[in-house]
């Protein structure tokens, strides 16, 4: 089997406490909004005309920034220009600073950052889950300032081997159902949409009163029901990479419609697909697996036994082939059919045969198929 080799990237973030640190932060955001004023008013966004427009000014006005971080400054001035497109001045929310390896390092525990009072060395603890990366390179991070405490973002990296994959599964991921995948997993959303229908409900209520206390509250009640979504994930993620597959296909959802309605936009919105597709992305990466995204065009209307698609074909959560009678789970065709997809990308199979893992003549419509119901 070929192997590819991928440079992965994982980051870790971490409070620190160091007041030349949380002062360098200060002088540097100073400076880097010059920069965006700068350029802002000359209507650039390319670095060699902000880096000399700016950086002799700089030197004048910060002279204890390393002239490595002013160099910094510049580029993600730049950066951020760019990204804009010279239209609004691109100011973030929270004060920051961008390392590289001029000005960060990390070596068994000790972090060595570049300040205004000269480079300043503290000893960190990674969290249990992420001492594994302690073996990985790591020459850049972040850190920000953020209500007044200091957040620092070390960057890892690690050179894997992802193999040309030979196994597929294909994963739909829904409203209704987090996740069903072609070797007949059903991932259910039963927990899930119980616990943020609580949050939701309690959410309107404190919006309703408007009170300082109530928005408080809000505040805090938002961030568990992230937190508790994000563990779903983790939870549902980690259990698709382990599956005996070497690619997983998933949908492409950049472009799904908003223009069904109030309810349907409201359950859009607390749907976390896009989270999903990022752990299982990263977690198979770790195991030198590779995850692919396909069009899901047609993929609820096509018959993933014989090809033919009409809109017909499903009705609601049963899919029934009006060609060959094929019948079974609406999501576990479409999710069939979103493997296929992947295996014919890579030239292994035509896009209407069935999966190889799975024998879907062994399906039976009345049948329940496997189910995880995933929780805290």
């Amino acid at each position: 089997m070929r192997a590819n080799r991928w440079n992965m990237q994982r980051a870790i973030r971490l409070k620190i406490e160091n007041q030349d640190v949380k002062d360098t932060v200060e002088q540097y955001f100073k400076a880097y909004c010059f920069c965006i004023d700068k350029g802002t008013e000359m209507h650039t966004a390319n670095k060699k005309k902000i880096h000399n427009a700016t950086y002799f000014p700089l030197r004048k006005i910060y002279p204890t920034i390393p002239s490595a971080l002013l160099q910094t400054i510049r580029d993600v001035a730049c950066e951020n220009l760019k990204a804009v497109k010279l239209k609004v001045k691109p100011i973030p929310k929270n004060k920051f600073i961008r390392y590289d390896r001029r000005t960060f390092s990390y070596k068994n525990g000790i972090v060595s950052l570049s300040t205004i009072n000269g480079r300043r060395k503290f000893q960190i603890s990674l969290p249990k889950f992420a001492e594994r990366y302690n073996s990985w390179d790591s020459k850049a991070g972040t850190v920000t300032l953020r209500d007044g405490q200091l957040w620092l973002n070390i960057i890892f990296n690690k050179e894997n081997q992802i193999k040309s994959p030979d196994t597929f599964i294909g994963i739909d991921r829904g409203i209704n159902k987090i996740a069903v995948c072609s070797d007949n997993s059903f991932y259910n959303s039963k927990q899930l949409k119980s616990v943020k229908g609580r949050y939701q409900f309690l959410k309107a209520k404190l919006q309703s009163k408007g009170t300082k206390s109530a928005k408080i509250h809000l505040k805090h009640l938002s961030g568990r029901e992230r937190r508790f979504v994000r563990d779903v994930n983790h939870v549902i993620s980690k259990q698709i990479v382990k599956k005996p597959y070497d690619c997983f296909v998933l949908e492409d959802l950049k472009n799904i419609p908003r223009n069904k309605g109030r309810r349907f936009n409201r359950k859009l919105g607390g749907w976390s697909y896009f989270q999903l597709g990022n752990f299982v992305d990263y977690k198979s990466e770790e195991l030198g697996k590779t995850t692919i995204k396909e069009n899901p065009r047609h993929t609820s209307q096509m018959c993933s036994r014989c090809g033919h698609i009409e809109r017909l074909n499903r009705k609601g959560s049963r899919f029934k082939c009006k060609k060959c009678g094929f019948e079974l789970d609406a999501d576990l065709n479409a999710s069939r059919n979103i493997a296929n997809l992947g295996i014919s990308r890579f030239g292994r199979l035509n896009v209407i045969q069935p999966i190889v893992s799975v024998n879907q003549n062994e399906y039976k419509p009345d049948a329940s198929p496997h189910s995880s119901e995933v929780g805290r």
